[in-house]
């Protein structure tokens, strides 16, 4: 699975204003039609912007000219995101649930609970303690380089260096 997820515009989707070194703005996701698609917003803009469709959002900013940009792992936006992709059943949300998960229990943000089989399904339940929730996570069974994919897609998606 591919998608096809621009980066960010480094100007405002609204008003077209280029966002100025220092600078924060809003990068929002909207799943338009299963396709996730990256807007970004100035602070004025993003105020009064509509956001029904809204799958996901994050403040950023843009980094200073002579210093080498930090990326940091905004954990939150991932959980977020990973909240949001409960229930859904396209295949490739279910796949990107799937590798988010994977990825916070790397950081910490969720532990694994225990492994469920249904049948021929396999699910594996995640806990978050600082909600007292857990979840059930379908094991897609994806091989490695399936799981690099998603990660590079979601580099790309989010900016992030993982």
């Amino acid at each position: 699975m591919e998608w096809k997820i621009n980066r960010g515009s480094r100007e405002c989707v609204h008003c077209v204003k280029k966002f100025s070194e220092d600078e924060e703005y809003y990068s929002a996701l909207f799943d338009e039609n299963n396709v996730f698609l990256r807007k970004d917003f100035c602070i004025p803009c993003w105020n009064h912007a509509q956001r029904e469709q809204l799958f996901s959002f994050w403040r950023t900013r843009i980094p200073k000219a002579n210093k080498p940009a930090k990326k940091l792992i905004n954990t939150d936006v991932l959980l977020d995101m990973f909240l949001r992709l409960e229930g859904k059943n396209e295949t490739h949300q279910k796949n990107l649930r799937y590798v988010i998960g994977l990825y916070l229990i790397r950081k910490k943000i969720l532990k694994i609970k225990s492994f469920l089989r249904q049948g021929a399904d396999e699910f594996i339940i995640l806990s978050y303690a600082k909600a007292e929730r857990e979840f059930s996570v379908f094991n897609q069974n994806l091989k490695e380089e399936e799981i690099e994919s998603i990660t590079s897609e979601m580099n790309q998606l989010l900016d992030y260096s993982f």
